[in-house]
């Protein structure tokens, strides 16, 4: 908002329009960030709300400053949540990355040995007694390790113990709590445009919360089931298919607002009773009582 702006609403601009001037500076001096007006200025725009109808505004926007503050409050926890989880599938995603490293630099060892009963022997020496995160460690018929990170194929193992139905559990609460967030800032959003509460600072803040949550939870494609366009630029559909395996992060941008969180959040924190507020001071410093 420019100075020219400003000053028009300060001296020709309707109640709603000084109103959401007054919001807007308030919303920037909670968010710590520059004032648009002088303290003479924010005084003049105070004092100019005399008339009965202008005073039920100043109380109608007050208390959907509170409403709106305490709304985004809330939603920044659920981001905090959110990047929780992605910061726990996260490090199982690191954990496979590297069993599979682990494999990759043992057969790389074990491949220089040419006696293929020798290969095996070792393989299955080396194979005995290791453990690795919810995973099982086996050498194959070749005379290489396998290290199966979803469950084993020749003996029935409990489901909680395999790495994938691990990572597939954290996949769904990334899922779940994602899911929340988004319908809760629709709920705010909307909450904000039905009662004309327009106030840019806020929606920039709640903007910049849900650039954090649609971020990638790993910068590596393979994981989300892609190929990586860097090192493959023509298509190849058998590795297309071999790549589909590793499908773990799920794809944000699909996910949909769930009607029913949205519709609680409304209830409880934006279009639930408000206790009645009356301004008083109006013609020194400003202070707001509520109504016995």
């Amino acid at each position: 908002m420019t100075k020219k702006d400003i000053s028009k609403i300060l001296t020709t601009g309707s109640p709603k329009q000084r109103m959401l001037l007054i919001a807007e500076e308030i919303a920037r001096g909670k968010c710590f960030k520059e004032k648009l007006l002088t303290e003479r200025e924010f005084e003049q725009l105070a004092k100019s709300f005399k008339k009965p109808s202008e005073i039920r505004l100043w109380n109608e926007f007050r208390k959907l400053d509170d409403t709106v503050t305490n709304a985004i409050v809330n939603l920044q926890g659920k981001m905090f949540d959110v990047l929780m989880n992605y910061s726990n599938l996260r490090g199982y995603i690191l954990v496979w990355n590297t069993i599979e490293n682990a494999e990759l630099l043992v057969n790389s060892v074990l491949h220089a040995i040419k006696d293929p009963k020798e290969r095996k022997q070792i393989a299955e020496d080396a194979a005995k007694g290791i453990n690795m995160l919810f995973s099982r460690v086996e050498p194959n018929q070749d005379g290489y390790i396998e290290i199966k990170v979803d469950g084993y194929k020749d003996k029935p193992r409990k489901k909680e113990y395999s790495l994938w139905y691990v990572m597939n559990n954290v996949k769904k609460e990334v899922e779940t709590s994602v899911k929340k967030y988004i319908s809760w800032e629709k709920a705010i959003l909307d909450f904000m445009a039905e009662r004309g509460f327009n106030v840019k600072t806020y929606k920039e803040q709640i903007k910049q919360m849900t650039n954090k949550v649609y971020r990638p939870i790993i910068g590596w494609a393979k994981y989300s089931g892609k190929l990586d366009t860097n090192l493959h630029n023509s298509r190849n559909p058998r590795m297309e298919k071999i790549i589909k395996k590793y499908t773990i992060c799920p794809n944000i941008d699909e996910l949909k607002v769930d009607e029913e969180e949205y519709n609680w959040f409304r209830r409880y924190f934006l279009d639930g009773e408000d206790y009645p507020i009356e301004l008083v001071g109006i013609n020194g410093s400003l202070s707001y009582e509520q109504e016995e």
